[in-house]
């Protein structure tokens, strides 16, 4: 699809005796709200976003309400999407929805532009166009640009040309996937930035932004950021997923996620391909898939074998051969099949493609598909369509009860669209349950692959669990496994506490695809595990990062080179981290830079969840347990342990044989733990490094105090005028070791007499190894010193740790914590112990702190 010319009044004619389609009530109320926030008597153009869920129409929506509203008034519309996959639905609407534009206007242009060879180059854009539908890094590309002619003078391209001309028309821009808007090439496009010429907002102060979105926007303030700056109307209308479920205007999703037993390794090269630049399987690898028999005799046995159940299915393939493929196969097991292909093939190029199937064929079979009736109108219906990408063409078939998904991808849109074809619910002529089978295959590495499960937790079978961030974890264990094994045992397990995750931050970064020929911008859900040891230092750092965001504005970016981010992480790895300790599975530089993206993105922390089964799943308690059983008691027990309904030792370790192995491995540190008493396990730090000495070496201190971040870890003091010391958190005097696992920085007032002295407390951990509070003491040195610092100390030494996540307060009368101080603690910190000494820490704050205007404090835990 590139451009049409259409006579309204010809395309009227030909409809006259056949009813438009109608819309349903979330709609109409979406129209009406539409209407509202772009009516011509507002003091300024409306900007908002209107979120539908997938299925639930918003491409029909948006173009019936255009062609109401704006088009008659003769407006241009410029509709933006982040990926080619979705420019030709656009068009398709568009072309079927031109007949309901009121009479008044007589001649519509719709252009399709992208640097796909199915769509039209940017430089064919026209003044006389009325829709022009691209993908925002073509709009990105060529709204500024520094080209000049053969004598030197600067030459505007066509989409400027296109733009300029609006100031007479007025501009209307909608943009598909806006929750991604924020991102610094859109944001740029949209609004401009600061180290780039004006947006387009600023070019045409008048113009109006419509964003389109299935996903819920934030509604807490602190996360709106950009969105709301772009958005300022914010959201205009939004529709229930489980309320259209329940009217029956969509169907409701049933994940059935099926392993094809194929093996795939997956080389650096590829690797590097798929996770760090984010792009999708190479065409010859998926031409590799597309001819494995084996494979594709899987999928139409899985369809035979189930055919009562899936019923009418749209099954999504790669090539035009393995369409053929599957269609004879199907056929020969009595199926009714049939495949359309060619002009959407994965391979537009392909002349083999293009001769196999015309366009009217196409057209024919998808028409047989639909109705049950062949070209003749002689009942033919079809069980199962074959196709390639057929949702590139806006394709609606609703009485679809099932889609097969046969390869895994990257994208997230191309999933989605996928899915979309069998949402339709049976008020849309669809069935009450859409069953979304989604093909797999046994990768040797851990990939981010796009799944519908990540985003749509409330849809999830009772038999499917959302595969991230337990993969991640998987793979860390079953690393760890594969070097004792590798190693013939000489290489040991570490303990639980050093390789399981407390938690996981949540990052969302939109990454833009460098490869022209799949252009697209895309946002990914990616996590950063968050082990005992690097949460406070993961603390610190973000902290560090949110202090000014404003300096991280080039990382916010799409596209940015990987040598220039890893030059940054470097830095940063040096100042805030240890190399060894702290890159646990060699992750560290890319957890930062996710991280910083994030952040620079979307102006605010990416959530942090815990891992509230952690400790159901502490493979030494589990062999302190077990460690009497014998050999065939313990196989019979751990059999049953690892097969154990809910429990999650087969998500972590994928087979039974390796759970055993990781549990004999315990089972023999505990034994040498009792034997020859207990080892300081550390991955980096030579597990058991002891100096000769009392003391430390000036090399030892140094890694010590690299480790800890260059920061007293009680009470947080740091930078010019701390004296830092290296304390024993087992004194001498009682048997600890001059180790570095035993060692912790400290500020010298901190590690002096009359605080820590020859107590043992280790300031390392976040959460208190205490069974009962102690006695609150307010006695602690203070005087000169920084007001938090003093309730951060004093807080820390009641805990025995470094319970204090931050200390919230405000010196100016109209902060949110000038009146009412707020302690944070990290989790697993009781903050009832602290709450039975609220009143004298009030007094406290009010007389030794001289800050009598505080007359509350709030103690809380994150969640």
């Amino acid at each position: 699809m590139v451009y049409v010319s259409l006579n309204l009044d010809n395309l009227r004619e030909q409809h006259v005796n056949s009813s438009s389609k109608q819309p349903f009530q979330h709609q109409i109320e979406a129209f009406a709200k539409l209407s509202e926030t772009f009516a011509n008597n507002r003091e300024k153009p409306g900007s908002g976003i209107l979120v539908l869920p997938t299925g639930a129409g918003k491409t029909f929506t948006a173009v019936r309400w255009l062609s109401n509203h704006v088009i008659p008034k003769n407006i241009k519309i410029l509709w933006l999407a982040p990926s080619f996959y979705l420019l030709d639905q656009a068009f398709s609407t568009f072309y079927e929805d031109a007949r309901e534009i009121p009479e008044s206007k007589k001649i519509l242009n719709i252009r399709c532009v992208s640097s796909n060879p199915s769509h039209a180059r940017a430089s064919s854009i026209q003044l006389t166009d009325d829709v022009l539908i691209m993908t925002l890094q073509t709009a990105i590309g060529n709204l500024h640009t520094d080209a000049v002619d053969n004598r030197g003078k600067p030459v505007q391209t066509a989409f400027r040309k296109f733009v300029e001309s609006c100031r007479d028309t007025e501009l209307f821009v909608v943009i598909d996937e806006a929750h991604h808007a924020p991102a610094y090439g859109c944001r740029s496009l949209l609004i401009g930035a600061k180290d780039t010429k004006l947006g387009l907002r600023g070019l045409l102060p008048d113009v109006h932004f419509l964003g389109l979105t299935a996903t819920p926007t934030y509604n807490e303030k602190s996360r709106r950021g950009w969105l709301r700056e772009i958005f300022y109307d914010e959201i205009i209308y939004e529709a229930n997923k489980a309320t259209l479920i329940t009217q029956k205007i969509l169907a409701r999703p049933n994940y059935i996620e099926v392993a094809t037993g194929t093996e795939l390794e997956v080389n650096d090269e590829l690797y590097d391909r798929l996770v760090k630049q984010h792009k999708d399987l190479p065409e010859d690898l998926i031409e590799t898939l597309a001819t494995n028999r084996q494979r594709n005799n899987f999928i139409v046995d899985t369809y035979a074998r189930n055919k009562a159940a899936y019923g009418k299915t749209i099954i999504f393939a790669d090539r035009w051969f393995q369409c053929v493929y599957l269609k004879e196969k199907l056929i020969e097991k009595g199926i009714k099949a049939d495949a359309i292909y060619s002009h959407i093939d994965a391979d537009p190029g392909s002349p083999e493609a293009r001769n196999q199937r015309t366009q009217d064929d196409n057209k024919r079979i998808l028409n047989q598909f639909k109705t049950g009736k062949d070209e003749h109108g002689n009942h033919a219906p079809l069980d199962v369509l074959i196709n390639v990408r057929m949702l590139t063409e806006g394709a609606d078939v609703p009485s679809v009860q099932t889609v097969f998904i046969t390869r895994q991808t990257t994208s997230f849109i191309l999933i989605t669209q996928m899915i979309g074809r069998a949402l339709r619910g049976e008020k849309a002529g669809g069935s009450s349950e859409a069953n979304i089978v989604l093909f797999f295959d046994d990768w040797k590495r851990l990939i981010d692959w796009a799944t519908p499960l990540s985003g749509d937790k409330e849809d999830k079978g009772p038999s499917i669990r959302e595969p991230y961030p337990l993969e991640y974890i998987s793979i860390r264990l079953v690393e760890e496994l594969a070097k004792s094994i590798e190693s013939g045992g000489d290489y040991e397990i570490l303990p639980f506490s050093k390789i399981f995750p407390i938690g996981w931050y949540k990052t969302e970064i939109v990454y833009a695809d460098s490869d022209d020929k799949q252009e697209s911008m895309e946002g990914f859900t990616e996590f950063v595990l968050v082990y005992e040891h690097t949460q406070q230092k993961l603390d610190a750092f973000i902290k560090f990062l949110m202090s000014d965001t404003n300096s991280l504005d080039e990382w916010s970016k799409e596209y940015l080179d990987a040598e220039w981010m890893q030059t940054g992480v470097e830095q940063w790895i040096d100042e805030w981290f240890n190399r060894k300790t702290d890159n646990i599975g060699e992750r560290l530089n890319s957890d930062l830079i996710k991280l910083v993206r994030h952040i620079a993105q979307n102006q605010f922390v990416p959530p942090y969840h815990s891992f509230e089964e952690r400790e159901l799943y502490d493979l030494d308690k589990l062999a302190q347990k077990v460690l009497d059983f014998s050999p065939r008691i313990l196989r019979e027990y751990l059999s049953q342990e690892f097969s154990k309904p809910g429990t999650l030792w087969n998500t972590f370790y994928k087979s039974f044989s390796r759970f055993e192995t990781a549990v004999q491995a315990s089972i023999r540190i505990t034994l040498d733990h009792e034997l020859y008493g207990e080892k300081t396990f550390n991955a980096s730090l030579s597990q058991t490094t002891i100096s000769p000495g009392v003391e430390l070496t000036e090399k030892e201190k140094e890694q010590v105090k690299r480790r800890d971040g260059y920061a007293c870890l009680c009470c947080g003091a740091r930078g010019a005028g701390v004296r830092l010391q290296i304390d024993h958190i087992v004194p001498l005097n009682f048997g600890g070791e001059t180790t570095l696992e035993n060692s912790q920085t400290l500020c010298s007032i901190c590690n002096g007499r009359n605080c820590k002295g020859i107590n043992e407390m280790n300031f390392r951990f976040t959460k208190t190894q205490l069974n009962h509070p102690k006695i609150l003491n307010l006695s602690l040195p203070h005087k000169d010193q920084d007001g938090i610092r003093a309730i951060t100390r004093i807080v820390n030494f009641f805990y025995h740790c470094q319970a204090v996540c931050q200390v919230n307060w405000h010196e100016r009368r109209n902060g949110k914590y000038y009146f009412v101080w707020e302690i944070c603690l990290y989790s697993g910190n009781n903050p009832e112990w602290l709450l039975n000494h609220k009143a004298e820490l009030l007094s406290f704050i009010q007389n030794e702190l001289d800050c009598s205007h505080v007359k509350d404090i709030k103690v809380t835990v994150p969640n």
